[in-house]
């Protein structure tokens, strides 16, 4: 009886290992399933994707102030190092690492910057991801995409060249620019310093001045309003601008010589005033002009009416003097016979006709009073 005991004793054991043993086999599986989920996504979040690794290069003109071990950057923001540099003929190849959760554009591009010419350089990838293709690791920014400031070198001999210019080969071309610049800024220390102590008042207290900024900015604002509802008009008066320009340089010629017709009607005027004035010229407009001024201001319909027939008048007249056989008025000058001497005396006055000589007294008289 104890041996049956014994043994249904040892067979429940049994069952109890068999069953611990399954169950641990159970929890290793989940567990290995488990880790190779995890693996499989923390592969999968720093993937090529997500930029991660240090198979990333640059091919940069000039690596001058960049080290291995410098920053890399995005806005500032440090996002890996640099790990190699490498010459490879007319540039350098930058090698670098990139931290893994942060996407980067194919086209991004690379810029060295420092905050001053004597420090260190990081290396500032430039543009941010919106889609499409990644940089992945392996892949190089070409030289293109890649860009560097002027090196300290070529500012120190650019500066060099440029103070050479000014004395060069010994001459003393600098030396009488600064004696110049002291003659001309000699006296003007006083107005200086009030131009900057009222510089510094207006800094201490700029509300004011911000505030007639802004009041400026508003009052201009229906200008501008008006300027772009008119643009139209605007573009044609300026692509009209030169021509206009071509003509008033003619129309100004003419303005000048009828301002100096004005300038002689007025002295001409006043000589007449000084000389007239008085005892002539404004009795003469407050008497006789002053009267017909006023009968032809009583007699306008009539004057009127009279104005009225004269194109008539004008036009018949035209017609007698055009048409054949009109009415005409014959006149001859008359003549006085003188000697073949006398008028040779006379001159271009004589007319010599038929073996007699006659002279028009009239052409005499016009020759000998200039006309």
């Amino acid at each position: 009886m104890r041996g049956i005991i014994s043994r249904l004793g040892t067979d429940r054991a049994g069952k109890r290992r068999r069953a611990a043993i399954a169950v641990g086999t159970v929890a290793a599986m989940a567990a290995v399933v488990t880790t190779v989920g995890l693996s499989v996504a923390s592969a999968r979040d720093v993937g090529p994707d997500m930029a991660g690794g240090d198979g990333f290069c640059a091919d940069i003109s000039d690596t001058i102030g960049l080290y291995v071990g410098n920053r890399v950057t995005q806005m500032g923001i440090p996002v890996g190092k640099v790990e190699k540099i490498e010459s490879r003929g007319t540039h350098a190849r930058v090698t670098f690492s990139l931290e893994p959760g942060r996407k980067y554009p194919a086209d991004v591009k690379a810029v060295t910057r420092s905050k001053s010419l004597l420090a260190d350089r990081n290396l500032e990838l430039v543009g941010n991801y919106a889609g499409g293709p990644t940089l992945v690791e392996g892949g190089c920014i070409g030289v293109d995409n890649a860009f560097t400031p002027k090196s300290i070198s070529e500012v120190a001999g650019s500066a060099s060249d440029f103070l050479k210019a000014l004395s060069d080969n010994g001459g003393d071309d600098l030396e009488k620019v600064l004696e110049g610049a002291d003659r001309a800024f000699a006296g003007t220390g006083t107005q200086a310093a009030k131009m900057f102590e009222n510089a510094a008042r207006a800094a201490q207290n700029p509300d004011s001045f911000i505030a007639d900024i802004g009041t400026s900015i508003r009052d201009m604002a229906p200008l501008t309003d008006s300027a772009v509802r008119n643009w139209d008009q605007i573009m044609s008066i300026m692509n009209q601008a030169p021509n206009v320009s071509a003509l008033g340089t003619t129309l100004f010629y003419d303005v000048a010589r009828f301002c100096q017709g004005v300038g002689w009607t007025i002295a001409l005027l006043y000589d007449i005033q000084r000389n007239y004035g008085d005892d002539i010229l404004w009795p003469l407009l407050h008497g006789p002009v002053e009267d017909i001024v006023a009968y032809g201001a009583q007699r306008a319909p009539e004057l009127k009416e009279l104005l009225g027939v004269t194109p008539s008048i004008a036009a018949a007249m035209r017609e007698q003097e055009s048409a054949a056989g009109a009415l005409s008025v014959p006149y001859q000058a008359p003549k006085v016979a003188v000697s073949k001497a006398e008028c040779k005396a006379l001159g271009g006055a004589c007319d010599q006709e038929k073996g007699t000589t006659s002279v028009n007294p009239l052409s005499i008289l016009l020759q000998k009073a200039g006309f």
